[in-house]
């Protein structure tokens, strides 16, 4: 499948062990799976890139929540499935210059993944009961001064709530707030726990 210059080699070892203890080093380039990466091994791969060594890592489809383990190492990426005379090829070429090469539709999955792992994040809001209660009641358009009374504690009791749910939403006034739990259902799972 490789197609190779003149002069280049080819070695088959076993894991990353092997490839560590066969004296990976400048100019040689490592084909391994995302998989068998620990984070020791990480660490080793980084210093051995520092030292010249090129990296291509072949990830399986289930691989892509293994990425963070090798932040920082500049390899090439490509997923198994994805694995032909041409694109194997291709990839090489690139690391063997210095490249980061990643295919298309890797790219592609890997920002579904970015937007997927963005969700979950911004429906884990950690409200206390209290501030729960208090952005019902924004919703319902009240002020701070009807939130205090319904609340029954103060208006600048209320207004501080009101500060600590904007804070933690993220958001900058009181209508990205509501806009939020209305978009998000916020609103109406607080509503029902209420």
């Amino acid at each position: 499948m490789l197609q190779l210059p003149p002069g280049v080699e080819v070695r088959t070892v076993a894991g990353l062990g092997g490839a560590f203890a066969a004296g990976l080093g400048a100019g040689d380039v490592l084909i391994a799976l995302l998989g068998e990466v620990e984070e020791s091994s990480a660490a080793e791969l980084r210093q051995r890139e520092e030292r010249g060594a090129k990296i291509m890592l072949l990830i399986d489809d289930d691989g892509l929540v293994e990425l963070p383990k090798v932040t920082g190492l500049r390899a090439g990426f490509m997923k198994i499935g994805n694995v032909n005379e041409t694109t194997l090829n291709k990839g090489l070429a690139a690391v063997a210059q210095g490249k980061v090469a990643i295919p298309p539709e890797l790219a592609h999955d890997l920002l579904v993944l970015a937007t997927q792992r963005n969700e979950p994040a911004r429906s884990q809001l950690r409200l206390t009961p209290r501030e729960q209660q208090a952005l019902v009641l924004m919703v319902d358009g009240m002020s701070n001064k009807q939130i205090g009374r319904r609340l029954q504690i103060s208006e600048h009791g209320a207004k501080r709530l009101v500060a600590n749910i904007l804070a933690k939403m993220d958001c900058n006034n009181r209508t990205l707030a509501v806009s939020r739990a209305l978009r998000e259902g916020l609103y109406e799972r607080y509503a029902r726990a209420t």
